[in-house]
């Protein structure tokens, strides 16, 4: 029983991490190309970077715990769930890097 109540919560949060990602991944690169966006965010919360946070962590515990009720306690779908979580990462890392290599070597010169 405490093995599979873990591994819901394991799944739950592991999927309300993509979210999350996808959420500051879009939020960085959209914010770029849309100021007042970016501004919105500068004007509710002091700064952009800590309105992406906050929104990227009240994301991030409320589809974590909403989630729980939802989530598989299989081993496999948490492998499974787990490897997305990774691949979801590396796929926002490069998204923004090449976003701002783009904006740097093609738009601002």
């Amino acid at each position: 029983m405490i093995n599979k109540n873990k591994n819901k919560i394991i799944n739950s949060f592991a999927i309300a991490a993509s979210v999350a990602i996808v959420f500051i991944v879009f939020a960085t690169i959209f914010g770029e190309l849309y100021k007042p966006f970016k501004n919105s965010l500068k004007d509710i919360f002091s700064h952009h970077w800590i309105g992406k946070g906050v929104i990227a962590i009240v994301i991030f515990y409320a589809l974590g715990f909403l989630g729980y009720f939802k989530a598989s306690s299989s081993e496999k779908v948490l492998i499974t769930v787990l490897k997305v979580v990774f691949w979801i990462a590396v796929v926002g890392v490069l998204a923004i890097s090449a976003f701002y290599l783009y904006e740097y070597f093609l738009v601002a010169h």
